[in-house]
């Protein structure tokens, strides 16, 4: 949301942040040399150093976007591209703002326009007052800048008439208001936003029906719930400000909408209290609706409570909806509510709770019996293991008084089918949840989740103990589902049993299929596994030379991936110079790709250039919105402008969004494929005009207190960085659900442990402060790591699952190597965790320490060396 007065951080900081990020990219092409552009944060299309293209304009720099040639369209050039504060005659300015004292910054600004800049200048200069004056508490006198800058034209004389109409409105001005907003242009992102600043204006005035009319029109639209939340509030007080029964009857609608649809129950209470307040005018007849909801009304408010995440409110009106007579018998209607009600249990981690519930969630889901008359007859497979008998008494049909066909399964089934099966397994009833996989590969063999079935499924047998059967089942999984997405993972899994097992030999048989069907894996957890275990394979079978090429293959073709550090340091554990010569010719090889321009129509679009000077001004959710004007939020846009994008919003400050585009799949013309954006600069070393696409998906924020803290700490600094693009992508506010908090995601218990030693505050508020949240961060990874001496990376999973986690996956698995280990971490979210990390470590590592030992390409073969070696001198 567009908000600018002082009791929002949101503006401050994101104008703050794109100043600290502009002086933490250092020599960026916006203010490098020219022989640096190419080796610095510029676009991946920068001119490489002594290029003809690197030398620097004979004219003053006009913008990032240069006009072509008759025929030609514009070109982006990104070392052109200066915030507006970033200016050399408004340093002063500057330095008042990273200060945060925003008073003071705009009378500095306001100063500075006393000596006339140019038009264009002295247009951005007054939006930027505009906002300054808002941070600093003076509406007022924001509202008249944006006035001089709506007056002045340019790019943002549509968003500055919105800023002067918004702040406004609040000033209690509502004709004021309502003149500049109905002036602002439709065709402009925040156009969208206009019928929340009229709402309120028309409230003010007492013109409740037109107000309703357009809250309506805007929460009628998808907004953040920190948007509609709020907004939603302000509608249903407004309506019983007009007391009316139907507009009570509407206030208890959206108060509900509220209260079941925000995430975390976000303003519920309050919601509450006006629905409560707004029943308590209505009549009997017309509240009992309400009071009493429908089966169907409460089926709707079960599934947004748990897609909001209040899953002890939806536990308890799933619980209400399995009471229901309607739910005592096979139907859609029954089906869900079972489901529903086993999806919050597992939720709260009531387990075996869960996985009971789905199996009549399993019954109700089966078609009826002829004539409706109750339940099917369900296999005993569905809620009894296969060598079990079933306890549950049988009932005696019902004879139909006429013969009638049965009615089809509820449409959600298969789900269902999935969905339960997945609870039987998290409670280790291993033959239920094969049973329940099979029965979903039976009924609907071409369903999308069938060939996920059949990967859990095969799983739960050799959890059973029946190898034979978990071969055969993944084995025949390519000829089964040639076109399933698990394929992949059906055939590794069969191969990393029998690693696992010694038997390398039969690893290869499975790696090499998988390999032929997928010869080159995209997802982060899985890129290069494939080659690097069959390279393995190859090698503890005899065959070195074939296995090497293939370690060294690895290291070519999946740059900086977790897998690339494994061959890496396996390649470098028998023959460092050929680990050495991959590596380097790899980056030899991207080093010299030849500089092509950013050349698109799309530069010349009205919607580019505004998002160019929001991002100027700071401004960097307003600039992404333009931005997906021209398709970059819908991932259609030409690849020249995903670049672009991701420039622009790293340049205004939006880390998270910016190497966002850069990881986005983009949608092309072809007939049926899409070319992904990543495979532009993953697949490339950081070396010549592909780094800077490096450094802004992995910059370096704060880089003075992680400096500092690291050092103080005794970590390696591209740790703290690799936790930190993890834990929060850099956001110094966000909080989980979990009740972690800042850059680096701590507990409150965590961080009071951390800081009593360094005298730090540790609450909730303080470790929303970069410097105390990046100390106490770097502090307890130095502690995880001290736990670890002889493989500090095992610091990494502790980080996530809590120090104990690792130190008995040790013990249980003491001879393991690095490798296998991490692949047979017991949870999901840590196993991804880690090899994300490692990945981001190898990263920060490559870009910023080169002339440092790598600890990432150096991992340390077996889990634990130590653990390793006290097995070996045990053994007899």
């Amino acid at each position: 949301m567009f908000r600018l007065d002082a009791r929002s951080g949101a503006a401050a900081l994101a104008l703050t942040g794109a100043l600290a990020l502009t002086a933490a990219l250092g020599a960026s092409c916006a203010g490098a040399p020219p022989a640096q552009r190419g080796e610095a944060t510029c676009s991946p299309h920068c001119p490489p150093p002594g290029s003809p293209q690197a030398a620097p304009p004979a004219a003053a720099p006009t913008g990032p976007v240069v006009a072509g040639a008759p025929g030609e369209a514009p070109v982006f050039e990104p070392e052109r591209l200066t915030l507006v504060l970033g200016d050399p005659r408004l340093a002063a300015v500057q330095r008042l703002v990273e200060q945060e004292a925003y008073a003071g910054a705009a009378a500095a600004l306001a100063q500075a326009l006393a000596a006339p800049p140019s038009p264009a200048d002295a247009a951005a200069w007054r939006y930027q007052l505009g906002r300054l004056r808002a941070l600093a508490g003076d509406p007022l006198g924001a509202a008249k800048e944006y006035d001089a800058a709506a007056a002045a034209g340019g790019p943002l004389a549509d968003y500055a008439r919105f800023a002067a109409a918004e702040l406004l409105a609040r000033a209690g001005q509502a004709d004021a208001a309502l003149e500049r907003a109905r002036a602002v242009a439709s065709d402009v992102a925040i156009a969208d936003e206009i019928d929340r600043v009229v709402a309120g204006a028309l409230a003010d005035k007492g013109d409740i029906e037109g107000a309703a009319a357009r809250w309506r029109v805007y929460l009628g639209r998808s907004w953040p719930a920190s948007v509609w939340v709020p907004e939603a509030l302000r509608f249903v007080r407004a309506l019983l400000r007009h007391p009316s029964e139907a507009r009570a009857e509407e206030a208890i609608r959206v108060a509900r909408r509220i209260r079941d649809e925000a995430p975390g129950g976000a303003g519920a209470g309050e919601a509450k209290e006006l629905e409560d307040q707004a029943l308590s005018t209505l009549p009997f007849a017309r509240r009992k609706p309400f009071l009493d909801p429908g089966p169907a009304d409460l089926l709707a408010r079960a599934r947004a409570l748990l897609a909001s995440r209040q899953d002890k409110e939806a536990l308890a009106v799933t619980g209400a909806l399995i009471a229901l007579p309607e739910a005592q018998a096979p139907s859609a209607f029954a089906c869900d509510a079972f489901a529903a009600h086993g999806e919050a249990l597992g939720r709260l981690r009531r387990r075996a709770e869960a996985a009971d519930t789905y199996g009549t969630a399993i019954e109700r889901c089966a078609a009826a019996a002829p004539g409706g008359a109750g339940a099917a007859a369900a296999p005993s497979a569905l809620a009894t293991a296969p060598s079990e008998p079933s306890t549950a008494p049988s009932e005696p049909s019902a004879a139909p008084s006429a013969p009638s066909a049965p009615s089809a399964p509820a449409p959600r089934r298969p789900e269902t089918l999935y969905n339960a099966g997945r609870a039987s397994f998290r409670v280790d009833r291993h033959a239920e949840a094969a049973a329940r996989f099979a029965l979903l590969e039976k009924e609907y063999p071409s369903h999308r989740l069938a060939d996920d079935a059949r990967y859990l499924g095969a799983r739960a047998l050799l959890a059973l103990g029946d190898q034979a059967q978990f071969a055969q089942l993944l084995t025949a999984m390519p000829d089964d589902y040639p076109a399933g997405d698990m394929v992949a993972d059906g055939l590794f899994e069969l191969a990393l049993f029998e690693m696992e097992h010694g038997s390398w030999a039969g690893a290869v048989r499975p790696l090499t299929r998988a390999l032929e069907r997928f010869p080159h894996e995209r997802a982060y957890h899985a890129a290069g596994r494939l080659p690097y275990y069959l390279g393995r394979a190859h090698i503890e079978t005899g065959s070195p030379d074939k296995g090497k090429a293939l370690l060294e293959q690895v290291i070519r073709e999946y740059p900086l991936s977790f897998y690339m550090a494994l061959a890496h340091a396996r390649l470098a554990e028998g023959d460092p110079a050929a680990a050495q010569r991959a590596l380097s010719e790899a980056v030899a090889r991207d080093a010299a790709a030849p500089y092509a321009e950013l050349r698109s129509p799309a530069f010349a679009q009205p919607a580019f250039a505004r998002a160019v000077e929001l991002a100027r001004q700071g401004e960097a959710k307003l600039a992404r919105r333009e931005l997906d004007l021209l398709g970059v939020g819908a991932r259609t846009a030409p690849r020249e402008v995903m670049w672009a994008s991701a420039f622009l919003l790293a340049r205004a400050g939006a880390l998270p969004q910016s190497y966002s585009v850069l990881r986005a799949a983009m949608a092309t013309a072809g007939a049926d494929g899409g070319v992904e954006i990543a495979g532009d600069w993953v697949d490339h070393y950081p070396a010549g005009r592909w780094r800077g696409a490096w450094e802004l998906a992995y910059p370096r924020p704060f880089a003075s207190i992680v400096a500092a803290e690291a050092k103080r700490s005794g970590i390696p600094e591209a740790l703290a960085y690799a936790i930190m693009r993890e834990e929060s992508a850099f956001d110094p506010k966000v909080a989980s659900h979990a009740q972690a908090f800042g850059l680096m995601q701590l507990i409150v218990p965590t961080a009071k442990r951390m800081a009593k030693p360094l005298g730090l505050p540790w609450s909730a508020e303080a470790l929303r402060r970069p410097e105390i949240n990046v100390a106490l961060g770097c502090r307890y990874l130095s502690v995880l790591r001290g736990q670890f001496p002889d493989n500090p990376l095992l610091a990494i999973p502790s980080y996530n699952a809590g120090g104990g986690a690792p130190k008995r996956w040790i013990t249980e698995r003491p001879s393991q190597s690095f490798d296998l280990w991490v692949e047979r971490i017991p949870y999901e979210e840590t196993r991804l965790y880690t090899k994300r990390v490692l990945a981001s470590l190898a990263v920060y590592e490559h870009l910023y320490a080169a002339d440092q030992p790598s600890e990432a390409l150096r991992t340390p073969l077996p889990a634990s060396p130590a653990a390793r070696s006290a097995v070996a001198t045990a053994a007899p």
